[in-house]
């Protein structure tokens, strides 16, 4: 698959902002931290309705309790963003950058129970990836890093 002209766009070497957190709805939420465990994010501290976890490089995914009755108000996900794009809520990339390390990941999480999808042949902006739900039915696309 091929870029959308995002190479006509300047690169910004140093910015001042980071991504301090995104924040997920969920129905169940130890279900949803022992999700987020079993792909190797366990959250870091609990309290009541909430969850934080924090991601490599300091990113916080929180984790938020709803009543099940404004279950209907959570947004539904497509999983896929290689099939439908930047469709998914959030995506992870693992620290490998080759295709083996993908696989290897997947593979651990079909062991501890996590429904993966397959690694299509075709790559997304160079990226290797899989596409997974959590128990909310939120799009998780799994990706190898580009970093250095």
């Amino acid at each position: 698959m091929t870029g959308s002209g995002l190479s006509e766009m300047k690169t910004v070497v140093d910015s001042e902002l980071a991504v301090a957190h995104l924040v997920f709805k969920v129905t169940d939420l130890k279900r949803s931290c022992q999700f987020y465990s079993n792909l190797g994010i366990p959250p870091f501290a609990i309290d009541g309705k909430a969850a934080i976890i924090e991601l490599r490089g300091g990113t916080h995914l929180l984790l938020l309790e709803v009543d099940p009755l404004a279950g209907e108000d959570i947004a539904e996900s497509v999983t896929g963003q290689f099939h439908k794009r930047f469709s998914e809520q959030f995506d992870l990339m693992i620290k490998g950058k080759s295709l083996n390390e993908l696989k290897k990941y997947r593979l651990e999480l079909i062991s501890r129970g996590i429904a993966a999808g397959e690694i299509p042949d075709e790559t997304f902006f160079g990226h290797h990836l899989f596409c997974v739900k959590d128990p909310d039915g939120n799009g998780i696309t799994i990706y190898t890093s580009h970093a250095i």
